[in-house]
């Protein structure tokens, strides 16, 4: 074997496989998400039992449990979201894959988790008529929220927008740093990222990046 050969074939066979880079981004991302879940049912079970315990009395008007019954709904509903979206990740990808869909599950998990840290993540235009990518699922999942996970961490105002090309051959999605955070990712998810025809790459404080139709 040629010394550039074996070369290139010993750096292909020491990076992580793309499961194992989405089950690490998934990992972060369940951690990041635990708290926000369990306030919301501990909310849950909180204002219940003022509701149980109040219309226990015969004389209880029910404008005196009312506004904890909509909390417990509000805070319900917030449960029934991210426990949808971390149970839809959790579960084999379905292909192709609909990148819209993937970035609002990602969203409910971690916009509710940046907004406790003081920071913001907005998902911005037309992302639920994107479309699908013919790229591998759990890559494509596994760039989209490493991507996230990157300019969360050095942001505290990140904004994502979705476009696709003047041929519709490409979806283009930009993740911007709006306070102006350099971010980094790691070289690990580039590289594997563009052995799956992902094209991956940070400038300053954007992560672009483009999956194939």
């Amino acid at each position: 074997m040629a010394p550039d050969v074996a070369s290139n074939a010993r750096m292909t066979a020491e990076l992580p496989s793309v499961d194992a880079l989405w089950l690490d981004a998934l990992q972060r991302t369940c951690t990041r998400a635990a708290h926000e879940l369990k306030g919301a049912l501990n909310g849950v079970s909180v204002n219940l039992e003022v509701v149980r315990s109040r219309s226990e009395r015969p004389d209880t008007p029910a404008s005196a449990v009312a506004k904890y019954a909509a909390s417990a709904t509000d805070q319900l509903a917030a449960v029934i979201l991210m426990t949808d979206a971390l149970l839809s990740l959790a579960r084999p990808v379905r292909e192709p894959v609909n990148i819209g869909l993937v970035l609002r599950r990602l969203e409910v998990l971690l916009a509710s988790a940046a907004r406790a840290d003081g920071r913001a993540l907005e998902l911005r235009g037309s992302i639920d008529d994107i479309g699908t990518t013919s790229a591998i699922g759990n890559a494509s999942r596994m760039v989209l929220l490493a991507s996230l996970l990157a300019a969360l961490e050095a942001s505290t105002d990140v904004v994502c927008s979705v476009e696709t090309s003047a041929d519709d051959c490409v979806v283009v999605v930009q993740i911007e740093c709006r306070d102006g955070a350099a971010v980094r990712l790691d070289a690990d998810v580039v590289a594997v990222a563009a052995e799956q025809g992902i094209d991956l790459h940070a400038e300053s404080s954007t992560i672009s990046i483009s999956l194939p139709r």
